[in-house]
């Protein structure tokens, strides 16, 4: 039989783009296919799929809904593909918002471009972003999809199981085991921090020969989760007393769920005292979808397992009408909007409102990618263009990075040691210092680690 091996297409040195082929030999199966973002150079090379045969891909494995892990998969349906795709219960429930909003953006990105140039409006890149992929190839993708459910497994034939466990991160996010006769290969997906409700604990890495680990916070470690709902208390305390809104770009599906858990304990304890609004239709259905899902979520998230995230000042938003009337709000408010990089969605129209404004707070939480309004917000700067004009910045900017999904490097190698102590790891899905970081802190604890270049097969040999 042929040795099983491992290549990574994406998110190489870089944390987004995930793709991974495992070649078992017998089956070939690719685990992720998500969108590269940051410039609008990275945007670009969206239109290039990898350098595959992908007619000949067995079975598709998703890892989790964010879009730099799926966010590609329809454009599989032009390739002549004809295999299933894998994934668990709660990420099957909520692709289809996922993949046909992604779909809608890009149409919406392609033409504001067009229209900004013609009217020139300053636009990011020499050409468009792409649109990638049509409503109609999103429909025929998700007829193939088969959910898993949580800590089972599918066979896929020759002696070949795919097997799905819990990952945290978000609701549904799973990591892929891939057991043959011969080998085990688990694919991480995007790791979760322990004790973070709304999302479950991450299940700890199961015996492994080769291991394809995410190295995203692999050079840092963050303050104790039980700081969280204190530091962002301390942070109302200071809201209210500047008299503006506090304004946090967010993403629909994870970071958003985290601070509405946070935000309704503190309500609950007479410690919140303004509105929370979630200006984000899928936001919204996301948070709702979360009360379908009990045993995916946190032990300590289901406060009402009907609305396990709801409290009494939360107003969801679902039209522009309604979003636009925060424009004219008055006093200390929370404004929860999309996207949570700042490259599109109704976050936009707020930064742009409450940048110039000194009484208000801007509050990043999570990774703040380079290339992007939400990573140049970081560095505190004098002015940001936001869709071509120039906006001064004299709102305050704080920065919370205890609400991202991701594990730190601790928690990484911690979910690394009880089943893998004696596999291969490969590092992907990191920039290069955090990669190297991880690298170091792993091979210290006598695990060895290969960072592999983009398209380079790694074989798979047993322990």
């Amino acid at each position: 039989m042929t040795a099983s091996r491992v290549t990574l297409l994406g998110a190489v040195d870089e944390v987004t783009g995930s793709g991974t082929l495992i070649d078992t030999g017998d089956r070939r199966i690719l685990v992720d296919l998500g969108l590269v973002q940051g410039s609008p150079e990275a945007a670009q090379r969206n239109a290039t799929l990898p350098d595959i045969d992908l007619r000949w891909l067995d079975a598709v494995a998703l890892t989790h809904v964010h879009v730099d892990h799926c966010g590609r998969l329809p454009m599989l349906m032009r390739s002549g593909w004809a295999g299933s795709l894998y994934c668990s219960e709660p990420t099957a429930d909520l692709l289809p918002m996922v993949l046909k909003g992604s779909a809608r953006l890009q149409r919406i990105k392609h033409q504001e471009w067009s229209d900004h140039r013609n009217r020139g409006i300053a636009v990011k890149g020499d050409a468009p972003p792409p649109v990638l992929y049509t409503a109609g190839e999103v429909d025929a993708l998700l007829d193939r999809v088969i959910p898993v459910p949580m800590q089972t497994s599918v066979d896929l034939g020759a002696g070949v199981r795919l097997r799905v466990q819990r990952a945290g991160h978000i609701l549904g996010a799973a990591s892929v085991q891939v057991l043959t006769r011969d080998a085990s290969v688990v694919c991480s997906g995007d790791l979760g921090r322990c004790g973070m409700p709304p999302t479950p604990d991450p299940t700890p890495c199961p015996t492994a020969d080769l291991v394809v680990m995410e190295s995203t916070y692999g050079d840092r470690e963050r303050h104790a989760i039980d700081d969280v709902s204190g530091a962002l208390a301390h942070l109302l305390a200071k809201v209210r007393l500047r008299g503006g809104p506090l304004v946090i770009p967010t993403f629909a599906i994870g970071r958003t769920q985290q601070l509405l858990h946070v935000l309704g304990s503190l309500s609950r304890a007479g410690a919140l005292d303004m509105n929370v609004y979630l200006d984000s239709a899928m936001a919204a259905r996301a948070t709702q979808s979360h009360a379908h899902w009990p045993s995916e979520l946190h032990a300590d998230s289901a406060v009402d397992l009907h609305d396990p995230l709801h409290f009494e000042s939360l107003f969801m938003l679902m039209s522009r009408r309604e979003s636009k009337r925060l424009q004219d709000i008055a006093g200390p408010a929370v404004i929860m909007a999309g996207n949570g990089f700042g490259e599109g969605g109704p976050i936009l129209r707020h930064l742009a409102r409450w940048l110039p404004d000194p009484t208000a707070t801007i509050l990043l939480t999570g990774h703040c990618l380079d290339g992007t309004l939400v990573g140049h917000l970081a560095g505190d700067p004098p002015f940001a263009f936001i869709d071509g004009i120039k906006v001064l910045v004299q709102a305050h900017i704080d920065l919370l990075d205890a609400f991202s999904g991701h594990a730190d490097a601790a928690g990484l190698a911690s979910w690394l040691l009880p089943g893998a102590q004696n596999a291969t790891v490969l590092l992907n899905h990191g920039e290069a210092d955090a990669r190297a970081a991880l690298a170091q802190r792993l091979q210290g604890l006598g695990i060895t680690v290969r960072r592999p270049e983009l398209g380079q097969a790694v074989e798979v040999i047993r322990s």
